[in-house]
């Protein structure tokens, strides 16, 4: 309900009517204009946290659009733990939008799954929001690949919280020997195709992947250029890919996987002045190799 609540509220309300609204009137004379003007003021300002702000062919060509010179997350500051914990430093409780990835994530641990690879999983957050939800053996490694100041970060934290399970790396090559690949909300941060190359590169394919919060557009893909803002006042910017849905499926059945569902998260992604590039949802998939 909490969650209902936040995404209703009157702010939230004329938030998206004045989307919808410029999404209509977009092709009038000089709207388009002084929409595009506003959001760029506010964009390059770092007012607009995950904002969106052009449509290029490579993650290069973004990041040379950006008003600074430093671009992505690999940076000192970027690992902020108060984003998902409370004041008194404990994680905030699962948002049920998380359940989906969960209800088979469970089943795979359950069945003897012992060693999940987390692409892009940041500082572990989301171990620390679902470990309390799973039972997870003494044996079991959740390994969290991600970038060098962002797993030093990781690991720092990890150690004041004992826990015991949680590892890091910046080897991908490490994804070979996993039974489970998760991967929430980070492959929009890297190269189109970059699970599917390092699949493909792996010692092993791992039996299970559960994609998750994942930017997928149904008719192209593209890259933007993504605003964050930290409440620590770091700003970056970083390139965002959005992938075609049916060539990242498809690219996946052809390692021999087979998809088993699917579900959304309902966000909207919007690139001012390109009304093609609007999708309303973020995807979750869960693939199983086929025997």
């Amino acid at each position: 309900m909490t969650e209902l609540r936040r995404r209703h509220t009157p702010l939230s309300v004329a938030r998206w009517a004045g989307r919808r609204a410029v999404r209509i009137l977009g092709p009038w004379p000089g709207i388009r204009h002084i929409h595009y003007a506003l959001h760029r003021w506010q964009f390059l300002a770092g007012r607009n946290d995950s904002g969106n702000s052009g449509v290029f062919s490579s993650f290069e060509e973004a990041a040379r659009s950006a008003p600074t010179a430093v671009t992505g997350y690999d940076q000192t500051g970027m690992a902020d733990l108060d984003v998902y914990s409370h004041a008194n430093g404990e994680f905030k409780p699962m948002p049920p939008t998380e359940y989906p990835a969960l209800f088979w994530l469970r089943p795979a641990i359950e069945g003897g799954a012992c060693h999940l690879f987390d692409l892009g999983g940041y500082i572990g957050h989301v171990y620390y929001q679902y470990c309390k939800y799973l039972d997870l053996p003494s044996e079991f490694s959740w390994t969290v690949y991600d970038l060098p100041n962002i797993t030093q970060a990781g690991k720092r934290i990890a150690e004041e919280r004992g826990a015991k399970h949680l590892r890091f790396t910046n080897d991908i090559s490490a994804i070979g020997e996993a039974d489970i690949v998760f991967a929430a909300g980070s492959l929009q941060y890297l190269e189109e195709n970059f699970l599917h190359q390092a699949l493909r590169a792996a010692i092993r394919l791992p039996p299970h992947l559960i994609i998750h919060r994942t930017a997928l557009h149904p008719d192209r893909s593209f890259v933007t250029l993504q605003s964050i803002v930290k409440r620590s006042g770091q700003i970056a910017f970083c390139p965002y890919m959005v992938a075609h849905r049916e060539h990242f499926i498809k690219g996946l059945q052809a390692l021999g996987y087979d998809q088993v569902d699917a579900w959304d998260k309902q966000r909207p992604i919007e690139v001012p002045l390109h009304p093609e590039c609007y999708v309303a949802t973020y995807s979750g998939l869960y693939f199983r190799l086929r025997t």
